[in-house]
């Protein structure tokens, strides 16, 4: 389990509704038992949909009220903790596997549907082994439904069609009566649970709004202290809620910072639309860079991005970062950003206030370092904001429409128009690496090394080649990196080393990462923030070198040619 903060989930059970407090009108609330990192959301609608719909295939029946919260926890792919009337109701999951969601219900929750299907009926010596710890065999079983295939959630019952237990199928139904586990029992208990209170998203924020308005409220003073520290201000809009959140935020402290939107190319159309669309609704200057096909560029460099691999991030965001940064800031910004602890590790590492290492120049700041993702939404729910429509399509965060820190889930509610030829890409990697099936077919490409939970084992070899002809003159003039350039013969002098470009292994090390760094380079633009003489500038998608260089080496360091090639 990963705690990132405090759990902040509460219930009234007088009132049936979900508190970011301890207490409700007097009353003392209850703490929700919620796995780690407790990142609540609200479910919408596609949520409350899909839920429905598989509820209804997998048992026949369904009760989802209004009101429905989804806790994301971890596990090979997606997978949603269902929060209803104040409890774990079950998971909503996707089996990479399977290809498919399923849900898996607790035993109290089962207890209040009308089960038809996927019901196995368990005899009653089975029955009293089952509530102590065992899982159901086979000779226990005296009845399941005909449709139940191996894999399948089930639900337990006993001869009064009382729920026992629920778990996951082990046998096809016409095989349940024989030796060997039937069912693999994950929750387990007899309870008569009773249906809460019906209650709207209304009651939940009126319940709330005093605990919102004092984070909102801490989060503006923190906004007022930084506001003034420098003239050179701006808002990171990703086109997420947690940036709309912190836009909101400072609009409401009295500022009006323009928008920095990094356009990745490879954004979802939903996203792009969303930016302008809040820019143009606030009145607010929209400063976008924009970078075109770099991916498509990229890819053909470095092959596929993963998690473990991720040069798309640095060619695709933070180049045009530097160069947005540079060109309307001088180099250097205070940059409120929409971040929380409850995102990542890493995000909860950094705190409020941070350098970012990777553009020089750029203070980090984020007054909703320790909002979970309900206190964002409840924000934004009294403020009556549109939000990005992504969000009501099944997506709980919002990023590039291929980015392989997204689960196969994400991908399976929707593809971009431009998927096929993504696709392309990773069959085209996979049969010149020689990869295994599984690499494409479970989303194995997301990772260069294999995960610890995939059972394929497989590597990706990683081989610099060195294109020579036709790049003479720009290894010629990134030459200039290491020290002024003379020719010699076939090779050149560049300071204290001597180039060969016929026998690169006789080459220090140095030397052939700038010859690669020359011919590989795609223009990304992160090279821009290490240079202290600005001696670089980008000219048709590629890098080059002026006059003014030093040689001080700075804009090989973190070059995702050097670092990913």
């Amino acid at each position: 389990m990963i705690r990132l903060g405090k759990l902040a989930l509460y219930h009234c059970d007088e009132c049936n509704i979900p508190l970011l407090k301890r207490s409700h009108e007097g009353k003392a609330a209850r703490r929700v038992a919620i796995t780690p990192p407790g990142d609540v959301r609200p479910a919408f609608d596609f949520d409350a949909m899909m839920l429905e719909k598989l509820l209804e295939k997998q048992f026949g029946s369904a009760y989802l009220p209004p009101v429905i919260l989804l806790n994301s926890i971890p596990a090979i792919d997606r997978s949603d903790e269902v929060i209803i009337d104040g409890r774990v109701a079950g998971m909503l999951y996707y089996d990479i596997f399977r290809q498919n969601f399923y849900f898996q219900p607790r035993p109290w929750y089962a207890s209040l549907l009308e089960i038809k299907k996927g019901y196995v009926v368990a005899d009653d010596g089975a029955v009293d082994a089952i509530l102590k710890t065992s899982n159901l065999m086979g000779p226990g079983v005296v009845e399941a439904d005909g449709e139940i295939k191996e894999g399948d959630e089930v639900i337990v019952l006993n001869k009064d069609w009382e729920v026992v237990a629920t778990g996951r199928a082990r046998k096809n139904a016409d095989e349940m009566k024989s030796h060997g586990m039937a069912v693999k029992i994950k929750w387990r208990g007899i309870e008569k649970a009773e249906k809460g209170e019906k209650i709207t998203w209304k009651n939940v924020i009126e319940a709330n709004e005093d605990v919102i308005s004092s984070y909102a409220g801490e989060a503006k003073k923190f906004i007022e202290r930084f506001a003034e520290r420098s003239e050179k201000k701006v808002i990171s809009f990703s086109g997420g809620k947690d940036s709309l959140a912190t836009l909101l935020l400072t609009l409401e402290s009295g500022y009006e910072f323009p928008m920095m939107f990094l356009n990745t190319g490879i954004e979802f159309d939903e996203t792009v639309e969303h930016v302008h669309d809040v820019a143009s609704r606030h009145g607010i200057e929209l400063l976008e860079e924009n970078a075109g096909d770099a991916f498509w560029r990229g890819i053909k460099v470095f092959g596929p991005p993963s998690r473990d691999y991720r040069w798309c991030c640095k060619t695709c965001k933070l180049g045009p970062a530097v160069r947005l940064i540079k060109k309307h800031f001088g180099g250097s910004v205070i940059s409120f950003i929409g971040q929380r602890r409850y995102e990542s590790e890493n995000r909860a590492k950094h705190g409020s206030i941070w350098q970012n290492p990777w553009v020089r120049g750029q203070i980090a700041v984020s007054p909703i370092q320790n909002w979970t993702a309900l206190h964002i939404w409840l924000y934004l729910f009294m403020k009556k904001e549109r939000w990005n429509r992504l969000y009501e399509q099944g997506f709980y965060r919002i990023g590039c429409w291929l980015c392989p820190s997204s689960n196969m889930a994400d991908f399976a509610i929707k593809k971009h128009e431009d998927w096929e030829r993504f696709e392309k890409e990773l069959q085209q990697f996979a049969r010149q690496q020689n990869l295994p099936a599984e690499w494409l077919s479970v989303g194995l490409w997301r990772w260069r090394r294999p995960p610890r939970w995939s059972k394929v084992r497989y590597e990706v070899a990683k081989e610099r080649k060195y294109e020579i002809k036709g790049n003479e003159k720009r290894i010629e003039n990134f030459l200039n990196i290491l020290g002024k350039v003379e020719k010699l013969g076939k090779g050149y002098k560049a300071g204290k080393f001597e180039v060969s470009l016929d026998r690169l292994e006789e080459n220090e090390k140095i030397v052939n990462d700038v010859i690669y760094k020359a011919i590989k380079c795609i223009g990304c633009g992160v090279c821009l923030t290490h240079c202290p003489r600005d001696a670089i500038y980008i000219d048709a998608n590629k890098a080059w070198i002026s006059d003014k260089c030093i040689h001080c080496r700075e804009c090989m360091k973190e070059c995702p040619v050097v670092v990913f090639g």
